[in-house]
């Protein structure tokens, strides 16, 4: 293979990566930018006679449900790069996408986001087993520390956000936090410390 094929091959890698990276960083961003308009629209109509906090919170679950889903989509379509081709990780998503608005009218937002969440939350850790089980998945990184880092923060993310979009009230609420908690700590010491002192 010719020099000239290897550079435009890592282009396109860092093409698909850097195009990822930048649609969840302005995704988290519009949450940043939701939150911040929230307060302020809390605190002008929090005095008012009519105001009704479980119609503040339905409506902010509403603004908010589309960026959940592109976050997860971005998700989806970070970490099974590594074991699927991009064609059948677009079919994935698509098919995720769609059980998620098959069961909006059914059962409502909350079950909804629900089992996106649940999908790919059963995807993540399907690629944690995997990497955990010493399989040869493609990481843009080397070493055991950084791809079990990368999977564990992926895998803690998307359960943190399945407990707070769909368990509030549910006894397994605080157990899933913690455990939630636990793996995204335990990415970001494999991922941004063990990998970084190799």
């Amino acid at each position: 293979m010719s020099n000239a094929t290897n550079r435009a091959n890592v282009r396109r890698g860092v093409g698909w990566d850097l195009a990822l990276v930048l649609l969840t960083a302005a995704t988290l961003a519009a949450f940043g930018v939701l939150a911040l308009w929230s307060m302020f629209y809390y605190k002008s109509h929090a005095l008012r006679p009519d105001w009704s906090v479980p119609a503040f919170q339905e409506m902010m679950n509403r603004l908010a449900s589309p960026l959940v889903v592109l976050l997860i989509v971005w998700l989806v379509l970070c970490i099974p790069k590594r074991l699927l081709s991009r064609r059948a990780l677009l079919g994935y998503s698509v098919a995720v996408i769609a059980a998620g608005l098959v069961a909006l009218p059914l059962a409502g937002v909350r079950f909804a986001l629900g089992l996106v969440l649940a999908l790919s939350a059963a995807l993540q850790a399907v690629i944690l087993g995997l990497v955990l089980a010493g399989a040869r998945l493609r990481f843009s990184g080397q070493g055991l520390a950084l791809r079990a880092g990368s999977s564990l923060l992926h895998l803690g993310t998307v359960l943190f956000t399945f407990d707070l979009v769909a368990l509030q009230g549910s006894p397994w609420h605080i157990p899933l936090f913690w455990v939630s908690t636990a793996l995204l700590t335990a990415g970001c010491v494999l991922t941004f410390y063990v990998a970084r002192q190799r």
